[in-house]
């Protein structure tokens, strides 16, 4: 009987992946930035390689949808140095000025509004790839509180140090920028997030003090 229970299980677990699907996000050509620059961190993931992307995010193909639109409500932490707030969900990728939001230098964030509670399943963020660089204190948090004051799920967050001063040190590792940008799961024991806002953290690069978004893209249902 055990064995049956056994086999049970396991049959269910395998037919619950075997219904998920990877999740496709449009990636925009390689950038060529020259001479790839040396990069040091104590907090930098292993370098895959140009044009070695990570493991695709599995979901439930109801969670596939594309929840920002060229008319989602985008925010941030303080007047942009140069270009709009809206060129981070106007679908345009290229890491050049034409599509480029620049905030000053030091802790900041751009905030989405996805209009209603939506169950998030993905938030994959683009900075500016000019040049190979690592973006530091990358924190992604979804929450129904405009504010982010309560009720806030972090779904990711690489300041190793606590240096964005949030309260927490993050346990994820810092990236270099490339065309995939950073896909992130919010699937949180196999479920999606639940939340309106979404709100990217960032401090700056390796390269300047600025802090450069070209797109932020919300999957989900």
């Amino acid at each position: 009987m055990k064995k049956l229970v056994m086999s049970a299980l396991a049959f269910a677990a395998v037919a619950a992946f075997a219904e998920k699907v990877a999740l496709k996000i449009q990636f925009p050509p390689p950038h060529s930035s020259g001479t790839p620059k040396e990069i040091k961190s104590d907090n930098l993931e292993p370098d895959p390689g140009p044009g070695k992307f990570r493991p695709p995010i599995m979901v439930e193909p109801e969670y596939t949808k594309k929840l920002t639109t060229e008319d989602t409500k985008v925010t941030t932490s303080e007047e942009a140095v140069t270009g709009e707030n809206e060129y981070v969900v106007d679908g345009d990728k290229t890491p050049d000025a034409t599509s480029m939001l620049q905030l000053p230098g030091g802790v900041q964030w751009v905030q989405l509004d996805l209009g209603a509670e939506h169950d998030i399943s993905a938030v994959c963020v683009w900075h500016d790839q000019g040049d190979e660089r690592v973006y530091k204190d990358v924190i992604v948090q979804i929450s129904n509180d405009e504010k982010f004051l309560k009720d806030v799920i972090t779904v990711f967050n690489n300041d190793h140090d606590d240096s964005a001063k949030l309260g927490k040190k993050g346990t994820d590792k810092e990236y270099r920028e490339r065309n995939e940008g950073r896909p992130i799961s919010a699937m949180v024991d196999d479920k999606p997030t639940k939340g309106r806002y979404v709100r990217c953290y960032s401090n700056g690069s390796t390269s300047e003090p600025v802090n450069n978004y070209i797109e932020i893209e919300v999957f989900g249902k």
